[in-house]
């Protein structure tokens, strides 16, 4: 492989790693009856490869919501959520197998 084509196809930053996990801008509401509930207010974070991740927080704070949206068992209100650099909230679940 010469120098150029090294150069062209590298898509990172020298020293840094690309995400393997990227949430941007994550929001998640409900509609209820007694009108909208916002689950997840706009949370942005990393997973680099080799890094483990823990979300605390006290209970209905939306840990269970934001893991339930990475696996798409919900739909996002607006926001991404990247896996290995495809955002997933586009994806069918055909695509998803």
């Amino acid at each position: 492989m010469t120098a150029s084509a090294t150069r062209s196809t590298r898509t990172e930053r020298p020293g840094r790693r690309a995400p393997v996990l990227s949430i941007r801008n994550l929001v998640v509401e409900f509609k209820t009856d007694d009108g909208i509930v916002h689950a997840v207010d706009d949370i942005t974070y990393d997973v680099l490869p080799g890094e483990t991740l823990g979300i605390v927080g006290e209970s209905g704070c939306g840990k269970s919501t934001t893991a339930r949206l990475m696996v798409r068992l919900l739909d996002v209100t607006s926001g991404t959520v990247r896996y290995d650099g495809r955002d997933i909230t586009r994806l069918s679940q055909r695509q998803l197998r």
